[in-house]
């Protein structure tokens, strides 16, 4: 800072002590529209302009050899600027100082203000030497450049890149007054290298809480830097004391660097943690994460071993090409060791994956990847490597026919994929035939492989009022070996054979069909109370689709065994071991769908009228030509209202057309005859459900009419002045008692309420009927400016219980934050208490207590 200050004075000494041998005259231009001097100078050899200014006077001294800047005097150059109430520049001595003044009421204003490069420096005086470049700042204050502030009641320079602090400070709190900081009796700051501290202290409303009468030294770098880690321990009732994250953080270089942790628990074990991470330019970046630990569940039990394994990896090759992959690979008793998070400890699955993703000019696309998942309860798992390649939608008549046929819509696409799959299936056998409940655990391992071509061809001709959309679905497996089944006579047990093939054998799909649709409108104006017009849109939509029969009749790849103990054959697909299709009826469908969408038109004073949407209405159903009986489909129906007022309505609801009767087994059973055909009605109320939630909020509620709450500030002058404030030493006029105040404050709390409420009926057979009758709330009260309450629950009406309730207390104490949470019932029934500093810097300086169940 004293450098960059350095060169603005000297190029202005420079050009004085040229005038006084030359013995030229000096100009001073005075601006028109203000009071400001400026005079500007070109050093020699140096693109660079000089700029002053003052608001009272600029006084030059030729016999003395000294220049005086009265009045919001500023000397910049280039990206450097020094600002205060006087500038002094004495050019016998080489010095250079810069302070403010009093004002009329005795306040100190226009303090020293160094800017280079947006950093900020600030003192009470700034006494700096041309010749031998050191100097001192009384109260000196700087902003950090990781956040913060820096401060001393004496700073010396003695070189370029040293400073000797006196009562020096660092705090994160943003006020000119601090909470709490770090304090040290001397420190030494050399620059991009260590801060040494002697005596250091930390300090909570000018109370030192915590001092080392030692020595310290702490690195003083930009960027990552390696050093100690380091959180606060607690205590819980089964692990004893707890302290985590414990450990060493390094950084390798400007690409690479680790971290080494451990969790320890006096009573039940520990566990360490090893975190490596990289990154080059926007091109790689990464991180790998190994845990191992062993830990018991209390003291009286066995130790066990754990570990987990997780990362990611993230590269762009070239703007079209890229590698992405993650994996997570863990014990399973590790998440029941150590998770602490509730979502973390249901996990049941953990789920890796790589993959090379590539685009092309013609936009056609490649991907190649493998993917794999862990089931950590039953230990079952699964990899599964595919390629694929994806061909887009393009029109291959475009261009060759007239742009008004419907044929140069046409649309052909291709997708392609080959797929590998190794998986580990556990099956539970009895290890005893004489004793059925011995069983014993066999995991069998199972491969499969297949390529899949997916052609397709779409297509969107109009005619007149109806839009005819017909689709044709063509795919087409390859498999490379068969399956042979047939039952043993003797013992009626399956046996299976396999036979590979070095040629595709193929295996075939098609499906067709081809839908109409049109839109009717529905208007009427009825011009009153504000509505303008009303409009029904009225969509009905009907489809036909066809599947051909696949079975033995027709296809090879369908084969049949006798099963001897049903007296019946079976078929099965020759196929089946790798995915293949089993064997099914041709169906024939016609699909239904009716949309209603009721639409309004208000009238506004002074603008265009305002569409508001009513209701959507939706009803849609099936009828099976192929089947020979209960070919009608359930009605499925749903509504929404996009907007009544603050409200958010939606529902939906299935019917049946089809009669019950008790069978054999005395179950009541669907029947093939209609409702209607028994005189029962059209349709009978399978299932329903209905969900209305809204979110409102209140700007305040108020109480009284006293006045807004003030603070001092109009005492500390400009809230952005911090140095200006902390420097008032007269804190006579605040009111601490209140007995100067107004009377009564005004009661005044924002808040925000979001709920809902959702009622199910199901009634699938006649009879059997359930309900569900629930509601959730999310409530947000601000009861000071300070004060924040929050809460969410949900009700079940049914059974009359409090589901998942917590409660949520939040204190803002400026620069750090104090949180309660309270979870009353269910499985994470317990509190956490948290005192913690806001700063990020300082993340790892709290306090917390908790009783959850995963930390008594």
């Amino acid at each position: 800072m004293m450098n960059l200050f350095h060169r603005s004075v000297f190029v202005i000494s420079s050009f004085l002590f040229i005038c006084l041998m030359l013995e030229l005259p000096l100009h001073a231009q005075t601006s028109k529209d203000s009071s400001d001097i400026q005079i500007k100078t070109n050093r020699s050899g140096l693109d660079s302009t000089v700029t002053y200014t003052s608001r009272d006077s600029t006084v030059f001294s030729l016999k003395k050899r000294t220049m005086l800047l009265k009045g919001d005097a500023e000397i910049s150059i280039k990206k450097q600027k020094l600002n205060a109430e006087s500038i002094e520049i004495d050019l016998n001595e080489s010095m250079v100082k810069a302070q403010g003044k009093k004002d009329s009421i005795g306040l100190k204003i226009g303090y020293p203000r160094f800017e280079d490069n947006g950093e900020e420096f600030s003192g009470e005086t700034i006494l700096f030497n041309l010749e031998t470049k050191k100097g001192t700042i009384t109260y000196g204050e700087s902003k950090a450049d990781e956040g913060g502030f820096y401060y001393g009641s004496k700073v010396k320079k003695s070189s370029d890149n040293t400073l000797f602090i006196e009562n020096g400070c660092y705090t994160t709190c943003t006020q000119p007054h601090p909470h709490f900081y770090f304090g040290a009796s001397k420190m030494k700051v050399v620059t991009d290298d260590r801060v040494f501290l002697d005596n250091i202290s930390f300090v909570v409303e000018d109370v030192p809480i915590i001092t080392l009468p030692i020595g310290v030294y702490v690195p003083n770098k930009s960027g990552r830097t390696s050093g100690l880690l380091f959180n606060i321990p607690y205590v819980s009732t089964v692990d004893g004391i707890v302290a985590q994250n414990l450990g060493y953080f390094w950084a390798i270089n400007d690409y690479v660097d680790a971290q080494f942790t451990a969790d320890i628990f006096s009573k039940t074990g520990y566990l360490f943690r090893n975190v490596w991470r990289y990154a080059i330019q926007n091109r790689v970046n990464g991180n790998i994460s190994i845990e191992y630990g062993r830990r018991r569940s209390d003291a009286q039990s066995d130790y066990g071993n754990s570990w987990r394994i997780n990362g990611s990896h993230q590269q762009t090759i070239n703007p079209q090409s890229r590698i992405t992959a993650s994996f997570n690979v863990a014990t399973s008793s590790y998440i029941n060791r150590y998770a602490s998070n509730l979502n973390e400890r249901l996990t049941q699955s953990l789920f890796s994956n790589a993959g090379y993703s590539s685009s092309f000019e013609n936009g056609t696309t490649l991907g190649i990847d493998i993917a794999s998942t862990q089931n950590i309860v039953t230990k079952e798992y699964s990899v599964n490597p595919n390629v694929t390649y994806n061909v887009p939608t393009f029109f291959p008549l475009k261009g060759r026919v007239s742009s008004n046929s419907w044929m140069s819509d046409i649309g052909v696409s291709y997708f392609v994929r080959g797929a590998f799959s190794h998986n580990s299936v556990r099956s539970i056998l009895s290890a005893d035939p004489q004793n059925p409940l011995v069983r014993d655990t066999v995991f069998n391992e199972k491969n499969s492989s297949v390529i899949r071509h997916n052609p397709s061809i779409s297509i969107s001709p109009k005619l007149g009022y109806f839009s005819i959309t017909p689709s044709i679905s063509y795919s087409e497996n390859w498999y490379f070996r068969t399956l042979t089944r047939s039952m043993n006579p003797n013992d009626s047990t399956i046996i299976e054979t396999t036979e590979t093939s070095f040629t595709p054998l193929r295996e075939t799909q098609f499906q067709a069909s081809i839908g109409i649709g049109t839109r009717l409108f529905g208007l009427i104006k009825p011009r009153i109370f504000g509505l303008n017009a009303l409009r029904h849109t009225f969509s009905p939509t009907i489809a036909l689709s066809y599947v051909p029969e696949y079975s033995s009749q027709n296809s090879e790849n369908i084969k049949i065994y006798r099963d001897f103990r049903q007296n019946r054959d079976i078929e099965y697909s020759r196929f089946e071991n790798d995915g293949g299709r089993s064997g099914t009826k041709g169906s024939t469908f016609i699909n239904y769908a009716l949309s209603n969408r009721f639409e309004a038109k208000v009238i506004q004073n002074d603008s265009a009228d305002k569409n508001i949407d009513l209701l959507q209405l939706d009803i849609s159903g099936s009828y099976a030509v192929s089947l020979d009986s209960m070919r009608w489909s359930a009605i499925t129906m749903a509504f929404r209202t996009p907007s009544i007022g603050m409200f958010n309505l939606n529902g939906n609801a299935g019917f049946t057309l089809y009669d019950e009767a008790v069978n054999q087994f005395g179950a009541m059973i669907p029947i093939n005859s209609l409702l209607i055909e028994n005189g029962k009605g059209l349709a009978r109320l399978t299932n329903a459900s209905i969900n209305i939630s809204t979110q409102f909020a209140s700007g305040s509620l108020s109480m009284g009419d006293g006045q807004n709450d003030s603070t001092n500030q109009e005492l500390w002058g400009p809230a952005s002045d911090r140095f200006a404030v902390r420097t008032i030493a007269d804190r006579d006029d605040v009111d601490y008692f209140g007995e100067r105040g107004i009377g009564g404050r005004p009661l005044h709390f924002p808040w925000s309420v979001s709920t809902s409420v959702t009622y199910y009926y199901g009634e699938p057979i006649r009879g059997m009927i359930s309900r569900r009758f629930d509601a959730r709330a999310d409530i947000d009260i601000r009861l000071t400016s300070t004060w924040n309450v929050k809460s969410s629950f949900s009700y079940d009406f049914i059974n009359s219980m409090l589901v998942a309730p917590s409660i949520s207390l939040i204190k803002d104490l400026d620069c750090w934050e104090l949180s309660a949470n309270w979870y009353p019932t269910g499985f994470n029934q317990g509190f956490i208490i948290r005192f913690a500093a806001k700063a990020s810097q300082l993340r790892d300086l709290q306090l917390i207590k908790r009783t959850l169940p995963a930390y008594r």
